[in-house]
């Protein structure tokens, strides 16, 4: 129902941008437009969103290590260094897509809000840790669990200027509970904030 209000409210939409050419105050326009782009922006992002959870990825062995030291070299590629601790190899059954779209959108987040983000990979008899950590300023306390919510961005870190809408991390929780883990938010002693991602050791199927 969701998915199917979001694609409705795009022609409305366009309809409110091709009137407002014709306003004669052009403050007023300016402000209209940025408007309308965001509540288009929240739409695509909502319609990715919906679409993207009917289509479950199949679970895989894969070598999760290796995806994420692939992830960051690309990184590296755009001149950002990531500094990455872990095994070399570490085999997991689960979805390579869903936790490298996960990965990517904290490690964005990193980049984007803190400094000298890095990544940690680590296993015990039980699941399997990801964490990636930055030297930012972090998340007020009271907002860790919030910044989950769907559309909700903090004022001093995401909004029109910053670009996105809101529904990275509830993405990302998502794809990790659809396999039996859990996306954990905390800040770090002496500033920063640390992402953790735990995996089951048997990654949950459906």
């Amino acid at each position: 129902m969701l998915a199917s209000i979001s694609h409705d409210l795009r022609a409305p939409l366009t309809r409110m941008r091709l009137r407002s050419e014709f306003m004669e105050d052009l403050d007023h326009q300016r402000k209209l437009i940025r408007d309308i782009e965001e509540m288009q922006s929240m739409i695509n992002a909502a319609l990715a969103f919906f679409r993207e959870d009917t289509h479950l990825e199949q679970s895989t062995a894969f070598d999760l290590s290796e995806l994420l030291q692939t992830i960051i070299d690309d990184y590296r590629d755009q001149n950002i260094a990531i500094d990455f601790t872990g095994p070399a190899h570490l085999v997991y059954d689960g979805r390579p897509l869903g936790i490298k779209r996960v990965i990517v959108n904290l490690l964005e987040n990193a980049v984007k809000y803190g400094q000298r983000p890095c990544t940690a990979l680590s296993r015990d008899d039980h699941s399997i840790c990801i964490e990636v950590s930055d030297e930012g300023p972090g998340i007020p306390e009271e907002a860790l669990q919030r910044v989950f919510d769907p559309f909700l961005r903090l004022e001093t870190s995401r909004n029109r200027d910053t670009g996105g809408v809101g529904l990275g991390l509830s993405a990302a929780r998502a794809i990790i509970r659809e396999q039996g883990g859990e996306l954990t938010l905390r800040n770090r002693r002496g500033g920063g904030l640390v992402a953790r991602v735990e995996l089951p050791v048997c990654a949950h199927r459906r």
